[in-house]
């Protein structure tokens, strides 16, 4: 009788054994599964946002840029109209449908260029204003003696200048010191006509103060003559400023050719110059 109670207990001792042991096996299996975790990280560029990522444990994503747009990409860009303070929610989930979420708050405060409204390059239309609103080849100005002029973005925005579109002008290492851009208008401005002979523009010099000269010629070259110029200096780095040339002394005349010099008659360097809005008035 006693064997037959001592055979017992042995069976019940391996018995709880074995449960224990499973117990901290399935213990050890649930330690080593990985969380779901929503997180993120970004890159802001003035109003956009590039979106990295690092969430774990998840199968898919919803994201919410606090604009009203969403995306279900896993590394998304968002791109803000206007400035203001946004939460960008991210929620991960995972393959049983488990959620995380992840939030942050994003203060978007970037300038922001100002397209033109308005522009006239014919002065049968009446006062030049003359803003590159556009980039076709009827707004640009050609480059002449090897230098590198073209329409372009706006590269310092704020200040007296806001614009979107500029015209770079780059006297290129090696060009003519008579280089320089122009424009034959489609009807000359004829000054016997207007009393508006007042021309502003507004000038940025990007590594190099020098003087602008704005020459009225009577036709293209090489029928340049009758002309007219002025000059107007820059005293600026690296910002915009806008110069006044005054013709109001000239009685009479007319105009069909606009020419624009930046360090007229000295070598070429390399130097970057930029110009926009010139107004007549």
């Amino acid at each position: 009788m006693r064997f037959f109670q001592h055979k017992i207990s042995l069976v019940v001792v391996v018995l709880m054994s074995f449960i224990i042991s499973s117990c901290e096996n399935d213990d050890d299996n649930v330690g080593s599964q990985v969380a779901l975790n929503a997180l993120f990280v970004s890159d802001v560029n003035l109003r956009t946002i590039t979106f990295t990522n690092i969430s774990s444990g998840a199968e898919s994503y919803s994201w919410d840029f606090g604009n009203g747009d969403t995306s279900t990409l896993v590394n998304p860009t968002v791109t803000y109209s206007e400035n203001g303070t946004y939460t960008v929610a991210l929620t991960a989930f995972d393959e049983n449908g488990n959620s995380s979420t992840f939030e942050k708050a994003f203060i978007i405060d970037a300038l922001i260029c100002d397209d033109e409204l308005a522009e006239n390059i014919d002065p049968a239309n009446g006062d030049l204003n003359w803003t590159f609103l556009t980039t076709n080849g009827d707004a640009t100005f050609d480059a002449f003696g090897d230098i590198s002029g073209a329409i372009v973005d706006n590269p310092v925005l704020g200040g007296v200048n806001n614009s979107c579109n500029v015209y770079k002008y780059e006297k290129l290492a090696g060009c003519q010191t008579w280089s320089g851009v122009g424009i034959a208008l489609a009807s000359s401005i004829d000054f016997s006509a207007t009393s508006n002979k007042t021309f502003k523009m507004k000038v940025l010099a990007e590594n190099q103060l020098t003087d602008v000269t704005l020459r009225l010629e009577f036709m293209p070259f090489p029928n340049t003559e009758p002309s007219q110029e002025r000059v107007a200096s820059i005293t600026q780095l690296g910002e915009w400023q806008e110069l006044t040339f005054d013709f109001t002394d000239v009685p009479s005349g007319t105009f069909q050719s606009v020419i624009v010099y930046f360090e007229r008659n000295a070598p070429c360097d390399g130097d970057v110059y930029y110009f926009d809005d010139i107004i007549q008035q």
